[in-house]
């Protein structure tokens, strides 16, 4: 999300847009978390956002286009921490816990949009053209990550990388599912209990 001053950066036109894109996403997510997903209507996101119908189609084909703009924003801020992570001299494992403790702490100030993005979230997986996108995305950067431990000496090069990304990746997309679901304020101690595992399964042999 762009801040304050970028927004003032930008010409009015652009920054009206960004503006009301911003306003909508944010009432969506209001009204996901009081009135259910399944429950919240275009027309209820238009009102919330003081906008009209036709105007909220300029910026989303559905309702669920603007889930998917939470999940991709989700995504993409993990993708980013994971670059994060990369730069700092840091054994695999412990890029990997540092990131599962950033998005922990992040989730659980969040937790009942955080529940909607996850769950609901989860469903687009079911549709290949989005599965395929947001999966492509996760594992490339995830691959990266591995491929530096690789490098470094801490990750088993014996095992094919594109099968520990699947591990790491599925292993996440579970445990956030299942915390945000059944213990959302044990997620911190969750995800980091599952790193270390999942660490443990991908550490070089000596």
């Amino acid at each position: 999300m762009l801040s304050t001053k970028s927004l003032k950066n930008l010409p009015l036109r652009e920054r009206k847009k960004r503006m009301t894109y911003s306003r909508i996403v944010d009432c969506a997510g209001e009204l996901f978390i009081a009135n259910g997903y399944q429950t919240t209507t275009v027309d209820a996101i238009a009102e919330g956002a003081e906008i009209s119908k036709p105007t909220f189609f300029n910026y989303f084909s559905t309702k669920h286009a603007v889930l998917q703009s939470m999940v991709e924003r989700m995504d993409n801020e993990f993708i980013a921490s994971i670059a994060e992570e990369l730069e700092k001299p840091l054994s695999t494992e412990q890029r990997l816990c540092n990131l599962m403790t950033n998005t922990a702490d992040y989730m659980e100030s969040h937790i009942p949009l955080m529940r909607v993005i996850i769950v609901e979230g989860l469903g687009g997986l079911a549709k290949p053209d989005e599965a395929s996108n947001r999966l492509s995305k996760l594992n490339n950067a995830m691959a990266e990550l591995l491929s530096k431990g690789r490098d470094q000496g801490d990750i088993d090069r014996e095992v094919p990388i594109d099968l520990q990304v699947q591990i790491v990746v599925g292993s996440y997309l579970y445990s956030l599912m299942n915390a945000l679901t059944h213990s959302p304020n044990d997620l911190g101690s969750q995800l980091t209990a599952m790193v270390k595992q999942v660490a443990l399964m991908l550490r070089a042999r000596k």
